[in-house]
């Protein structure tokens, strides 16, 4: 257990983080704190998982030890740690964030990171992250950082949603406005701890990464496979490195590779094809080929790591600051 240092809250009170398999060792400790009903407050459904796929991956998946399975005749292995870092006020959980450290990679993937609306402001947010990362450095010491992935936003989108507000005084946003106005917020939350992107040098365009679908139904070996690509995502990439580590050798596109591969091939796709390798092998050379395609149309892009907001970036926030509305992200 690790105390939070500082004052936050309309009544200040001693924060803790714990984590799992750490602090937390079992099941029902794990679901006492209350985190998983902040985890259900915090993400909409579409991007949460299943609360008992949570608790198997954290205490009794993965927790470091490797794990062997078999497609179409073909032996494969992963070795990954994930935990869940709970930020409690008396007990309870008001943050929590969920990271995976993939042994293949020296990897940390960032998975959610999330405090309650009662609770932002003030700093918290960013002190939660860096006491997590600070605790994660040393519980994985072969880390060479953290990557994750944001949704992309789109700037002139943004541009037409915030003229519209300054134009027209109204006080909310209709859904897919606020889904759009959240894609910045996130990103630079993001950006003020100093992550950046993966972009094309020539550009200077975030490159686009797209997401095998996730949905647990497209994973039912019964539907079929054709539907797949409806749920896809594209995501950027974002990357920070570990504070003080030994200078990677790695250059940015050799880096990309890396993360790409460890997110979507280590720490996702073997992770659900472990459950049911011979109903989900087409599922496996569904997601893999994706990848793949990615990494294809990547190859001979200049890559290179840049701050992922520029000047006009920071004027649509400063614009949309001024509006003054609550939007929790």
């Amino acid at each position: 257990m690790r105390v939070l240092d500082g004052s936050y809250g309309d009544e200040p009170q001693p924060l803790d983080i714990v984590v799992t398999r750490h602090d937390v060792l079992d099941e029902a400790s794990f679901r006492s704190t209350g985190v998983l009903e902040l985890y259900e407050q915090l993400f909409p459904a579409i991007e949460r998982d299943s609360p008992d796929d949570i608790v198997r991956w954290l205490l009794s998946d993965d927790v470091g030890e490797p794990r062997h399975f078999s497609v179409g005749g073909q032996e494969m292995s992963y070795r990954l740690d994930s935990r869940c870092f709970i930020l409690r006020a008396a007990g309870r959980a008001i943050g929590l964030g969920f990271f995976t450290y993939d042994h293949a990679s020296d990897l940390i993937f960032c998975n959610h990171v999330g405090i309650a609306k009662a609770w932002r402001g003030g700093g918290l947010g960013r002190a939660f992250y860096r006491e997590m990362v600070a605790m994660l450095d040393a519980l994985f010491p072969r880390n060479i950082g953290v990557v994750l992935e944001v949704e992309p936003f789109d700037r002139d989108r943004l541009d037409a949603i915030i003229a519209d507000l300054e134009r027209t005084g109204r006080p909310s946003l209709v859904a897919d406005e606020q889904d759009a106005v959240r894609r910045l917020l996130r990103v630079s939350w993001y950006d003020k701890l100093d992550y950046s992107v993966f972009c094309d040098a020539h550009t200077m365009r975030p490159l686009v990464c797209r997401s095998p679908n996730l949905d647990p139904s497209c994973r039912d070996p019964s539907l079929p496979s054709s539907d797949w690509a409806g749920g896809e995502d594209n995501y950027w990439l974002m990357w920070q490195a570990r504070t003080g580590a030994p200078r990677t050798e790695l250059r940015a596109g050799q880096l990309w590779y890396k993360a790409a591969t460890a997110i979507y091939v280590e720490i996702l796709a073997k992770s659900l094809v472990d459950d049911d390798p011979n109903g989900r092998r087409d599922y496996w050379d569904y997601a893999t080929a994706l990848v793949a395609q990615t990494m294809q149309q990547t190859m001979m892009t200049d890559v290179r790591l840049a701050r992922c907001l520029g000047d006009e970036d920071s004027a649509l926030l400063s614009r949309w600051r001024r509006l003054a509305i609550d939007l929790p992200i």
